[in-house]
Formats: C-alpha cells, sequence, structure tokens
C-alpha cells in the first residue's frame, strides 16, 4: 500500500518506519527529561582548571552519566549565559561545581542552586575556595552540599558526592508523592 504525500508516493513501510523512528526519538527526549541521566559541570574552565573538570567529567561519565560543561556547548543567539546554563541545569540530574577557583559560576550558582533549586555538589579542593558566599547558603539550602577533595582522593570524593545527589533526589520525590496528592499515584 501507498499513501501520497504532497506530490510524492511513499510507500506504507517507509510511512511506518518513519512514524516509528519518530516515536523512539520522542521516548528518548521524554526520558532524558523525565528522569535525566545527565550533570552540568560548573567551575573555571580555562588553564588547570579546565583539566580538572575534564577529570570530574571523565568520572562522571565513567559512572553512566552524560555531562555538560558549558563552555563546550554551543551558543544560541539571543540567549544569556545565564539562560544557557540555566537551559542545561534544569534538563540535568544534578550540577557539580569545582568551587576551588573563582570564576563565572559565582554567579550562576546561585541561580542554578537557589533560584531553579537544582541539585547541587559543591567540590572544593582542601585549602583552596573561589569565595565564602556560599558557606551560610549549605544550612539554608538543602538540595546544596559542599565535599572538600585532595587531588589523591577526587574520584572517591565525587562518588561520594553522586551518591549523596542521588539520595537527595530520590528523598524529594518520596516527599513529593507524600505531600502532594495529584503525586500520590506514580
Amino acid at each position: 500500500m501507498t499513501r501520497s504525500i504532497h506530490s510524492f508516493v511513499v510507500p506504507e513501510g517507509v510511512i511506518s518506519a518513519i512514524e516509528q523512528s519518530f516515536d523512539l526519538v520522542w521516548r528518548r527526549a521524554n526520558s532524558i527529561l523525565e528522569d535525566s541521566d545527565s550533570g552540568l559541570i560548573l567551575g573555571k574552565d580555562t588553564g588547570e582548571a579546565l583539566d580538572t573538570l575534564k577529570r570530574i567529567e571523565a568520572l562522571l561519565e565513567e559512572k553512566g552519566y552524560h555531562t555538560y560543561i558549558v563552555r563546550e556547548q554551543p551558543d544560541r543567539l539571543g540567549e544569556s549565559i545565564v539562560q544557557k546554563v540555566l537551559r542545561h541545569a534544569l534538563s540535568s540530574k544534578f550540577i557539580v561545581v569545582e568551587n576551588s577557583e573563582p570564576s563565572g559560576h559565582l554567579y550562576e550558582v546561585p541561580h542554578v542552586a537557589k533560584l531553579a533549586e537544582c541539585v547541587t555538589v559543591i567540590l572544593q579542593q582542601e585549602g583552596k575556595r573561589a569565595a565564602w558566599m556560599f558557606e551560610d547558603a549549605y544550612f539554608k539550602h538543602p538540595n546544596m552540599k559542599k565535599f572538600t577533595y585532595s587531588s589523591a582522593n577526587l574520584e572517591e570524593t565525587l562518588a561520594e558526592a553522586v551518591k549523596w545527589a542521588e539520595d537527595f533526589y530520590r528523598r524529594f520525590a518520596a516527599a513529593q508523592k507524600e505531600a502532594l496528592p495529584w503525586l500520590k499515584e506514580q
């Protein structure tokens, strides 16, 4: 059987394959948004600091996460840097911020952790800090937690941080289900 689309005759098998492909892509995109397996990585993204972000990225990818380092993502005309960060933050399960050196993340963290309420891990190398500005926020914002690491134990510290982020995500989902009647059935 064939169907006419505009002035083309297309076999029904081709149309069916296209529809199945569309459905598969839509389900995958929806799954990514609903049960995101991605993480956004923020922090200083130049020089040796970028090497640290790349190390964090590799460790997260080994654990099965899809990662974003904002600098490496394409820019969109008309979209501010904060909008770009928020777009990636809101599609991520959690955010990892390397906070050992000052950078744009000092401006971005309040938007993603406070305003957008994203689950946010702050990684900070022992003896270093980008600023004191987040120290009291850990108490006011339970979706943020600081983890201190040494260069020798970054992998273990990141594993602990990811476990905390995943646990926070699960606890929050359970609390939502308990508190919000329209989510009780999910």
